[in-house]
């Protein structure tokens, strides 16, 4: 997927959205947006969006002084997600279709965003998602690829506070009997969950966690390690979570599973366009996808 016009508005939010965040200075504020203006104006838009935010978070943390400015909304997310992690497992282990419960729930902690969203409220999405549908359902294939026992499944991970829920999705995995491998970002990008914050929250406990060898907030496959691509290119089949990794992912020759939660009409305007399915039938306002890759 490349960068459109609408994200290069969506870059200038985003330094708006991290200047509240990171200062009360207006003018701190100011050079946040003066230099993301500056950034955009030689943006490569054949290059997928996360290639581009990229390069934008890492020159606006420098500007602040700090490697890691999402760190405390990181760590309020993993504790948000560790307090309900039981109730959302309660609800799992007791549906009739653990699995596509599981996959509910790693749809839904996808809400957790401070890239694409700048506000939400995590609790009652998670308490909702068991009910919502998904508006691209490509469940029976993923039901199909795991059907077989001894499945090598390679798990991207996305953001804090969502790995937790990424973690129950993973139990039911090797619960039939999948291998798992989940992956991280390198460094601190945006809210993504690095290797620390797999540790924090117990997703290490779990199975290998291996890092992409990027800090992109996607997985582009030519900025990835030779580790990484090895994992890629062995696994039976890969679990994507979110906008960002799909963005990267979407048209690689591969069998993918992209589970997200729509956040963006670009991301929504790309589903449709793949989908062949009607204008309008995505609005890039919350929608749950779990889409099988067209190899």
């Amino acid at each position: 997927m490349q960068t459109s016009l609408d994200c290069l508005v969506c870059f200038m939010q985003q330094a708006r959205s991290l200047g509240i965040r990171a200062s009360n200075d207006p003018v701190v504020q100011r050079q946040l947006l003066d230099a993301a203006g500056q950034f955009i104006s030689s943006v490569n838009t054949d290059l997928a969006p996360p290639e581009n935010s990229g390069r934008l978070y890492p020159l606006l943390a420098k500007m602040l002084g700090t490697i890691d400015p999402f760190a405390q909304v990181k760590e309020e997310s993993n504790a948000l997600a560790l307090a309900l992690r039981e109730e959302i497992r309660q609800q799992i282990e007791q549906a009739d279709d653990p699995l596509r419960a599981a996959v509910r729930a790693a749809i839904g902690g996808n809400i957790i965003d401070y890239g694409a969203l700048h506000s939400f409220d995590a609790t009652e999405t998670m308490r909702d998602c068991f009910t919502q549908e998904f508006v691209v359902d490509d469940y029976a294939a993923l039901r199909q690829a795991v059907s077989t026992r001894g499945q090598k499944v390679l798990y991207l991970c996305d953001n804090c506070g969502e790995i937790v829920f990424d973690g129950l999705l993973i139990e039911q995995l090797q619960q039939l009997g999948c291998a798992v491998t989940a992956v991280v970002r390198a460094a601190p990008i945006i809210n993504d969950a690095t290797l620390a914050d797999a540790h924090a929250c117990g997703v290490d406990q779990l199975c290998p966690v291996i890092s992409s060898g990027t800090s992109c907030p996607g997985t582009p496959l030519s900025q990835c390690s030779s580790k990484f691509l090895a994992h890629f290119h062995a696994a039976d089949f890969i679990i994507s979570k979110g906008m960002g990794n799909f963005e990267s992912l979407s048209e690689e020759a591969a069998l993918i599973f992209f589970l997200l939660t729509v956040k963006c009409t670009g991301v929504a305007r790309h589903l449709i366009e793949q989908r062949r399915l009607a204008a309008g039938f995505l609005q890039g306002k919350g929608e749950m996808v779990l889409l099988r890759q067209r190899q």
